[in-house]
């Protein structure tokens, strides 16, 4: 039997210390004039025993954590008063994440999630960065159906990315173009024109303006503070949480390790893979770039000080063509998108997409599904045949009238709408059934041959 280690109450309170730090030195800098010291002395005094209270809450809590890593099973024991314990077979974990939140990461602590799939998430706080990655690794090994016998020696990783030395990076991300990726992206433009364009305009009909600003530089930047506020929560989310970004082979896995401030540390899990997103916006047309999402059936996602938004969604943040080709040859072998003849929609469909109509299209090959959409950013989805659960066909009254009609194809978890769209009526009433019996073919190649067949 282990138990987390001993800085983790300290860890799990810290939020709360710091907010106590900071209501009680506001009271101490906006104290004035009428500043008293018995009422001081009475905050002060509270404002300790609440961070006492927490941080003994913490330590009992850490004192009734414990958990056992035995040949079948990972167990976990929790509960104060009530006493709780999970128990997750090795067979059913589907990922092993690791999460290292800033004021873990000082104290080289790391938080471990783990994913079994419709039975959720479990977590286990907070274990030394090389004990973390260890039971990380041994995890995933048993998950593949290592014996114990069979498992090496746990080799140390970085601090800083967490990769060890048996690990094979495929792609890595320069922080150089991140923050370009950041800057050409519609996002960064439409952050910053309008608040420009603002103080522009409003310079321009008042010539006071000018004068009051450089007066009072404050004045300007209480009218920008909006917009940077949004602006700072947009760098956090695209380039800190991104910051060092390693798509990785380990082991028996992939994992995919991201973060400045806190690090994250995610196993890909390909054939729980329902679905990518590939998206290249206009300004990144030039420089080659583009952008990969991933839908992970019963992914509970990984929320870190960071990025709220989920950055377990993010496959790869912004990469070359090669870099691309690489991560789709990764996860589905065998996959060029190059290779699948894209059909476009007739001529007749430009009346509905008259700024896209030489991009929109769809294609199959005998794994995946491939549709293409987009103006401002083209977007590219690729399903997995084994992986659709349903399609639709739609026919408004000027597609009715256009004789065209456009096919919808949905799997249990998408990040987007997949369609080929505006397709001549007759051959998306092909497509409908043609999709679903290659979809019905290749879900029962992957009963018989296992996930891997499957995509």
């Amino acid at each position: 039997m282990e138990k987390p280690h001993p800085l983790t109450p300290l860890v799990r309170a810290w939020v709360l210390v710091l907010a106590a730090v900071w209501t009680i030195g506001r009271e101490l800098l906006n104290g004035g004039d009428g500043f008293r010291l018995p009422p001081l002395t009475w905050v002060t005094a509270v404002g300790a025993a609440v961070v006492l209270g927490l941080l003994v809450m913490a330590y009992l809590d850490w004192r009734a954590t414990s958990f056992i890593v035995d040949h079948d099973e990972l167990r976990i024991e929790t509960g104060v008063f009530t006493k709780t314990s999970q128990r997750i077979r090795f067979d059913r974990i589907q990922s092993v994440d690791i999460t290292e939140p800033f004021a873990a990461r000082l104290l080289g602590l790391a938080e471990i999630s783990i994913d079994v799939g419709a039975e959720g998430g479990h977590k286990l706080r907070y274990l030394s960065r090389s004990r973390a990655a260890a039971v990380r690794d041994y995890l995933l090994a048993r998950a593949h159906g290592v014996r114990p016998a069979e498992l090496t020696e746990h080799v140390r990783t970085g601090v800083l990315d967490d990769l060890g030395a048996a690990d094979e990076v495929l792609v890595r991300v320069p922080p150089q173009r991140l923050l370009l990726g950041a800057v050409l992206s519609h996002e960064f433009l439409l952050l910053t024109i309008p608040s420009v364009v603002l103080v522009g305009v409003l310079m321009a009909l008042d010539g006071r303006s000018w004068e009051a600003v450089r007066d009072n530089p404050w004045l300007l930047i209480g009218v920008l503070l909006p917009g940077l506020g949004a602006l700072w929560s947009f760098v956090v989310r695209r380039v800190i949480g991104q910051w060092n970004y390693a798509f990785t082979r380990s082991g028996h896995g992939l994992k995919i390790t991201r973060g400045l401030t806190s690090l994250t540390s995610q196993s890909v899990p390909r054939h729980r893979i329902q679905s990518l997103r590939i998206a290249q916006p206009l300004w990144w047309r030039p420089l080659g770039m583009y952008r990969v999402d991933m839908a992970v059936l019963g992914n509970h996602g990984l929320t870190t000080d960071e990025d709220q938004s989920g950055s377990n969604s993010i496959l790869l943040p912004i990469g070359t063509r090669a870099d691309l080709e690489l991560v789709l040859a990764t996860i589905w072998p065998g996959l060029r998108l190059d290779r699948i003849d894209v059909r476009p929609s007739p001529e007749r469909a430009r009346w509905l997409q008259p700024f896209s109509h030489r991009w929109v299209g769809w294609g199959f090959d005998e794994s995946v599904l491939v549709t293409r959409a987009g103006w401002l950013t083209r977007v590219q989805m690729v399903v997995p045949h084994a992986r659709l659960q349903s399609l639709a066909a739609d026919q408004g009254p000027l597609r009715r009238r256009l004789g065209l009609a456009t096919v919808s194809f949905h799997t249990t978890q998408m990040l987007a709408t997949s369609a080929a769209k505006n397709l001549d009526a007759g051959l998306a009433r092909d497509l409908l059934l043609a999709e679903t019996a290659r979809a019905r073919t290749a879900r029962l190649a992957g009963l018989l041959n296992g996930p891997a067949s499957a995509g």
